[in-house]
């Protein structure tokens, strides 16, 4: 299938053009290294992979991280806010997934693009950087909710995004991982939304594209 009369091409970040799972992981590793004496590499590791299910791909309040990791291993977090030592070391290991560049790339020839990403403004802006992505978008078209009193999925975000780069959301695309934030707020704003989603099939009862790699977006637009 074929999108036609598009002029601009919005994505999410986590987990959409960043591999969340790996820095995420990496992330969470060293706040427990320095958290906890724990020497045996396998106890170490169930820890680890439990606080990865306790984040819920970054979709809820790292202090229920904090709860259950006092609950259930008894782990006092070396830090006194999570969120904040969370926001200020997620950055530094971000990396892109292997075909990003290369589908940006290809992209930027024809199409108009952005970002449209939840939270805080400069770690969102740090990853893009890192990533080496930064180079593909205009830094008035990465538009993160830390600026905003909202973010996804309220429709205002969108609608600003499209504005920023002079189309109407009936002439853009959104790529975004997150259903209810990505795929609902994007089509409530009058976009057409991509469903990005990396860990396989996964049953749906719409008939929303839906997209396992970056690269596929060559055969949609």
């Amino acid at each position: 299938m074929k999108l036609t009369g598009i002029k601009a091409v919005f994505f999410d970040f986590d987990d959409t053009l960043g591999d969340r799972e790996y820095y995420a992981y990496e992330c969470a590793k060293t706040i427990l290294k320095k958290s906890t004496d724990i020497t045996d590499p396998i106890v170490f590791e169930s820890i680890l992979q439990d606080w990865m299910l306790w984040d819920e791909k970054g979709n809820i309040d790292k202090e229920h991280v904090r709860h259950m990791l006092k609950q259930k291993y008894d782990i006092d977090l070396y830090c006194s806010d999570i969120n904040e030592a969370w926001d200020e070391n997620l950055w530094k290991y971000c990396r892109a997934f292997d075909d990003a560049a290369d589908t940006l790339f290809y992209l930027q020839s024809k199409y108009k693009l952005g970002v449209i990403t939840n939270g805080p403004s400069l770690g969102q802006r740090k990853k893009l950087e890192v990533c080496g992505l930064d180079r593909f978008f205009a830094k008035e078209n990465i538009i993160v909710s830390g600026d905003y009193d909202y973010g996804k999925p309220d429709v205002r975000i969108f609608q600003h995004a499209c504005r920023s780069l002079g189309v109407k959301p009936e002439e853009s695309v959104y790529i975004g991982d997150i259903y209810a934030n990505d795929v609902q707020g994007s089509s409530q704003a009058g976009m057409t939304p991509v469903w990005m989603w990396t860990a396989g099939n996964r049953r749906q009862s719409t008939d929303i594209l839906t997209i396992h790699h970056l690269s596929e977006l060559k055969e949609i637009l």
